[in-house]
């Protein structure tokens, strides 16, 4: 693990797998206690999380200022955040600040830390590929004399071989952006899917929107180009009925709802989870996104959100894709990605057009900054192209699917 710091009014503690980033707290024994669960030096009754968080909402007597905490050990991948305290995820990265995400103002200076506790307002934790030992020298093995007749051993007949007559074939050649039509997005060619793919996408149980004017339903396909209200899912065919089987440490709470090891309350009930053994189950479904229409897209698998979303090249899964009306011009075919990634939800704007505005609980909304992936609190809203706006809910909230 390598880590680097920018001096700043807040404490990093961190070694190994685990860091810290808090406002100070202004006291050495609640350091101390913190250090030893990040350094592992005393025996854990919980998550380094689940005793971090403990300890300093015991300390401020109530949710810190501001904190964020990754944990990247096997099985965990797991971050938190708290009051202006953010975790942003670049790829494997993780970027830890006190500022609420926002960029800053200019480039300060990073120290590395290898493990300890310093004064601190940002920390970029990136995980070291593991080295491989070399393999032994095989035994070498003399070259065999070339036969006669060969040069460096090539036989005189591939020398003597000529390619095919003619002109070799045209290269593909990307579309010229100043002769593209009305477009959204980046600049790269828009050149539509090709039709036995997207008839594909028609029998996959996507999440489509369209007119809820019953005199427009004359039982001939539509296009994919909605422009309606409302949201009709067709039956999935078997080989797409379900999403991905990605398994996760687990725990259950008071009432068997499954969550996080690394999260001190259940993130369905929010009751206060026991002590328990993680097992490794299937992810349930990580609540739901909630459309402007009232109707919730479980989180079962990822979201594709556009006026002609398709899967993503090298997606691990088959994602419910949810068509935007033709007349939001701003919003992109492609504009908005929701991937699962452990316990996390994660959203990613598309290199959209209009762009995606994100706002946080308890945080001012933020221009999200094109393929970056953030983390979703419960409650998160997006906006794309500020015509748009969804919700990311958990528990009851999201328990009602609308079927229509």
């Amino acid at each position: 693990m390598e880590t680097r710091y920018a001096a700043g009014d807040g404490v990093l503690l961190g070694a190994g797998d685990h860091w810290v980033l808090v406002t100070d707290p202004h006291d050495d024994d609640v350091l101390d206690e913190i250090w030893a669960v990040v350094s592992r030096s005393r025996t854990a009754t919980g998550s380094v999380t689940e005793e971090v968080l403990a300890l300093l909402e015991k300390a401020f007597e109530g949710d810190p200022p501001a904190l964020a905490v990754v944990d990247l050990s096997a099985g965990g991948s797991a971050s938190l955040s708290r009051g202006h305290g953010h975790v942003r995820v670049l790829g494997a990265d993780r970027i830890l600040s006190l500022d609420g995400g926002a960029d800053p103002v200019a480039l300060v200076p990073t120290r590395r830390l290898v493990a300890g506790v310093v004064a601190a307002s940002r920390a970029e934790i990136r995980p070291l590929a593991h080295k491989v030992a070399p393999t032994s020298a095989a035994p070498a093995v003399p070259a065999q004399a070339a036969a006669p007749g060969m040069i460096d051993g090539i036989p005189a007949s591939i020398l003597a071989a000529t390619g095919p007559a003619g002109p070799p074939p045209p290269r593909p050649r990307r579309r010229d952006p100043a002769q593209a039509s009305e477009d959204t997005g980046s600049l790269h060619d828009t050149t539509e899917p090709d039709p036995a793919f997207m008839e594909r996408i028609s029998e996959g149980g996507h999440t489509t929107i369209q007119s809820t004017d019953p005199g427009q339903h004359t039982g001939e396909p539509e296009d994919d180009d909605h422009d309606g209200s409302t949201v009709h899912r067709p039956g999935p065919v078997p080989h797409l009925r379900h999403g991905t089987h990605e398994t996760v440490l687990a725990v259950s709470c008071p009432l068997g709802h499954l969550t996080s090891p690394s999260q001190p309350s259940c993130r369905v009930c929010r009751q206060r989870v026991a002590p328990q053994e993680p097992r490794r189950l299937a992810r349930p479904t990580l609540g739901g996104l909630r459309l402007p229409t009232g109707e919730v897209v479980p989180l079962d698998r990822g979201v594709v959100l556009g006026r002609r979303p398709a899967p993503l090249e090298g997606a691990g899964d088959w994602p419910h894709l949810v068509h935007l009306p033709s007349d939001h011009t701003f919003v992109s075919r492609m504009h908005l990605h929701i991937e699962l990634d452990g316990w996390q939800v994660l959203a990613r704007d598309l290199d959209s057009r209009g762009g995606t505005m994100l706002t946080m609980p308890g945080r001012p909304p933020e221009r999200m900054r094109a393929g970056e992936a953030y983390v979703l609190d419960p409650g998160a809203s997006l906006d794309l192209a500020e015509v748009y706006e969804v919700r990311y809910e958990v528990g009851s909230a999201a328990a009602t699917v609308s079927e229509r």
